[in-house]
């Protein structure tokens, strides 16, 4: 019985903590949201600037942020401006392998198409640079309803020599598959581009951006503002890809985060 009761008391329990995250464990490559019980509060986390809003449905102040797939296990600084200091264990976390055969061209690409790639290389930077207001509010939503085929933080080779780091999480999705935002945003970036295919990218505020690629059709244009939920494009096998599916990124101040666990996150 006292079990029970104890279990039972720990939701009000959390509500009145002055100051939590979650994941409870937050590893290199995560998603970390802060809750304050008071503010405003503005502070520095990975070396970058971080906002709480407050959220009205939760009677909460929140932030959401990354841990950088460089960051050490162990213990971090969340510095606030009101001088307070909270120190948060980023837990060890081993990331898997992969090995891709796909077109030569996108492992070795032709002298013509160099030009194309630095100037969306541009492009993107320009882009991801962005610092607006918070527009995303409450969970993020899988962008479609299938299974997941390839985890985010993957070491790939391509073609037997080109590494790199799978920044994203990969979605089951025959080409036409209606792609919808996983937040409220802006769209940024509405646009065919050489790794990418079709690429979306919608801001969501403050530095934290979603990306999806490999797309078909846009379903809005650049400047246009979209709600969580809303249908944005169509899936397609465009772009660096094995074959058709949704590549789903999400970046915060240049850090990019498991999108996994973002859409695991209760915001409660």
């Amino acid at each position: 019985m006292l079990r029970r009761a104890f279990l039972a008391s720990a939701p009000l329990a959390a509500q009145l903590q002055p100051f939590r995250f979650e994941p409870a464990e937050p590893f290199p490559g995560s998603p970390i949201l802060f809750s304050a019980a008071e503010g405003p509060l503005a502070g520095t986390w990975m070396n970058r600037p971080l906002l709480f809003e407050r959220d009205e449905g939760l009677k909460r102040w929140l932030a959401l942020a990354a841990v950088s797939l460089d960051a050490e296990p162990g213990p971090h600084d969340l510095l606030l401006g009101n001088g307070q200091k909270h120190a948060v264990r980023v837990a060890a976390h081993a990331y898997r392998t992969g090995r891709l055969t796909v077109p030569p061209k996108f492992v070795s690409p032709p002298k013509a198409v160099l030009k194309r790639i630095a100037e969306e290389r541009e492009i993107k930077k320009a882009a991801f640079a962005e610092r607006t207001r918070r527009v995303w509010a409450g969970p993020f939503a899988p962008p479609l309803d299938t299974r997941q085929t390839a985890a985010f933080g993957t070491w790939r080779t391509y073609n037997g020599k080109t590494q790199s780091i799978h920044h994203g999480l990969d979605f089951r999705a025959a080409a036409g598959t209606p792609i919808h935002a996983s937040n409220h945003g802006r769209m940024l970036i509405s646009q065919d581009m050489y790794y990418e295919g079709g690429f979306v990218v919608l801001d969501h505020g403050e530095g934290l951006f979603t990306l999806y690629m490999h797309l078909s059709a846009f379903g809005v244009k650049h400047g246009d503002l979209v709600k969580k939920g809303e249908e944005i494009a169509e899936s397609g096998g465009s772009g660096r890809v094995t074959g058709p599916h949704l590549h789903f990124g999400v970046q915060w101040q240049g850090l990019y985060m498991d999108p996994a666990t973002l859409l695991a996150l209760r915001f409660g």
